[in-house]
């Protein structure tokens, strides 16, 4: 056994030394002589590491489920835990934060105003959710759930809404869950592995936190079908993640199949089982061994993030002011007009950016319209195969089959397009990046009614599952009416629904290109925003560090002697913070 491999921790202890570090700040947020010497700025950004640290020394192992809408997270985590703890039949308007620990049996709702609503187990259904929601008269974001269930005994799992849905946008609340990660599960399915978006949230969300473990797990594998099928998909993965996260292991995984075998019932494929079965039982046993190695190691490596991250910031601002008190008068005018100088500098080339941003998405929109375009003529010319249908079927399905082609394809358009974009202003930062994508909107809607019905994006049957292949948007009905459909032996002719499908196509057409307008349009005003916030807050903080700077240089010789042993006393500090986890 490694030296290393030998050495354990005491908990207890090291909770009191990270205590006794923490207390030796105490002196430079309370005593006014040191608020002083080092400003009121610099004790605001003390005093929140401070907080956040003591809040997070208690925490179990926390593992956080993250992953697009829809992707199976819930089922997932049920099934590892064995048992139905999270509702799988949710909405939009129903999607919570769930957070669940050990403990007795329970549900509690949170509202605002520190307020808690305790819920029976079908109260968390959808319906009954819902109507919760109408009684409180606000919506519930977060659920503490809490069951007696082995797992849970050493770490707590968060469940988090499901990214990149067009109705709501839960991105903040999903990133501030994963800045208390300690391990991270990220879902996504097999019928569309790691799109690009997916990978985009791993490279900007979820690389940078350097977590104890990153497990990428792809859902439903059940759907492949064969072992021809489950092998090709193996190595496809394979090898993007190769090219995103060298040495991840991707998991291929089935949590229907899982929760299935565990209740006795049906499997939904024979062909595959036995192998579903095997992957989930390793999947579990890691997880398993992970709580196990860490329940005792995840204090001081969370501790050592959290630290690491603390004295890098804020030795980035003792730096600042050890520059300033070095500072003349005549040194201190010349940064204000360096800083005056390239704030003028940052207005010209954003301005610029902004332009060539603005002529981009000019371009996308039209390489959308041409597609969209393409796929309602594609889907048009199909309506000559849906005659052996009867006019119950058509009712019943075709709207969905419609509107579910048309989202995947705007899916795919804003896919492709962002991550250009992406590519672009990744050159000028990574932050700018990370913010173009939280703030990504793409909510748009359809019409296509037959009657009477109304369906619009948020109606999603499965009564079609789109392939998905990556040939291209026109190539997304390829397996559709002429095929699916059409699969249905069928006699009954409808040759008056069939009539008022064709009569719909124009209106649909005006919109879906209105959508690709709306999206576009919405798509460049966000990029603006945020090419704009990210140049205001460069100007603002060169403008507070001269200022700090320039501060510091405006002091007597006794007052910067007085500063930089206060400095030097912090440093002290910070760096022995650091030596209490080594």
């Amino acid at each position: 056994m490694e030296l290393q491999e030998r050495i354990t921790y005491d908990s207890h202890e090291l909770i009191q030394a990270i205590e006794r570090q923490l207390d030796q700040l105490k002196v430079f947020r309370f005593d006014s002589r040191y608020r002083g010497l080092l400003g009121e700025a610099f004790v605001a950004k003390l005093a929140e590491w401070e907080n956040n640290i003591r809040s997070r020394k208690d925490d179990p192992f926390t593992l956080v489920v993250c992953g697009e809408f829809k992707r199976g997270k819930s089922s997932l985590i049920n099934a590892l835990l064995q048992d139905e703890v999270v509702t799988t039949n949710v909405t939009t308007e129903t999607v919570t934060l769930n957070r669940i620990s050990y403990g007795s049996h329970s549900n509690e709702a949170l509202l605002s105003g520190g307020r808690r609503l305790k819920l029976s187990d079908e109260e968390l259904q959808r319906e009954r959710l819902e109507e919760v929601m109408r009684q409180t008269g606000e919506p519930v974001r977060r659920l503490e759930l809490k069951r007696p269930l082995e797992l849970l005994k050493y770490v707590t799992i968060i469940d988090t809404p499901g990214l990149g849905d067009s109705l709501k946008d839960f991105s903040e609340m999903v990133v501030e869950a994963l800045h208390q990660a300690d391990a991270v599960i990220y879902v996504f399915s097999v019928s569309y592995p790691l799109s690009q978006a997916e990978q985009l949230f791993l490279k900007t969300e979820i690389v940078p936190q350097k977590y104890t473990e990153l497990f990428l797990a792809g859902n439903y594998t059940d759907v492949l079908g064969n072992q021809e099928n489950y092998d090709r998909m193996q190595a496809l993965l394979r090898e993007k993640v190769q090219g995103l996260l060298p040495g991840q292991k991707p998991w291929m995984l089935s949590a229907l199949d899982e929760r299935c075998l565990q209740c006795g019932e049906d499997r939904p494929n024979e062909a595959l089982e036995d192998l579903l079965e095997k992957n989930f039982a390793s999947f579990r046993e890691r997880i398993d061994r992970l709580v196990t190695e860490k329940k005792d190691l995840v204090l001081p490596d969370r501790m050592q993030r959290m630290l690491r991250g603390m004295t890098e910031e804020l030795s980035q601002n003792l730096a600042v002011m050890e520059k300033g008190l070095e500072m003349s008068s005549q040194d201190v005018r010349t940064a204000m007009e360096r800083v005056h100088t390239k704030s003028e500098e940052q207005i010209k080339v954003q301005a610029e950016i902004s332009e060539r941003i603005s002529d981009m998405v000019k371009t996308m929109q039209a390489e959308a319209y041409e597609w969209v375009s393409g796929l309602l003529d594609r889907l048009q010319r199909e309506t000559d195969t849906l005659s052996n249908l009867p006019a119950e079927e058509l009712i019943k399905y075709y709207s969905f089959y419609c509107i579910d082609m048309l989202q995947e394809a705007m899916n795919r358009c804003i896919e492709y397009h962002t991550i250009a974009i992406y590519e672009n202003l990744e050159e000028i930062s990574l932050e700018l990046t990370k913010g173009l994508f939280l703030h990504a909107d793409s909510g748009y809607s359809f019409r296509f009614a037959l009657d009477n019905r109304t369906w619009t994006k948020g109606d999603n049957v499965s009564y079609v599952i789109s392939k998905l292949p990556v040939g291209g948007l026109i190539s997304l009905a390829a397996d559709g009416i002429a095929g699916a459909m059409r699969q249905k032996e069928i006699e009954k002719k409808a040759p008056d629904i069939l009539q008022k499908i064709r009569d719909q196509y124009g209106s649909l057409r005006v919109s879906a290109l209105k959508a690709v307008e709306d999206t576009y349009r919405q798509m460049g005003e966000n990029v603006k925003k945020q090419l704009d916030e990210y140049y205001s807050n460069q100007i603002l903080t060169a403008k507070e560090q001269a200022e700090q700077a320039a501060v510091m240089a405006r002091q007597d010789e006794t007052k910067k002697a007085e500063i930089r042993e206060a400095i030097s006393q912090i440093r002290v500090v910070l760096s022995g913070m650091e030596g209490a986890l080594m």
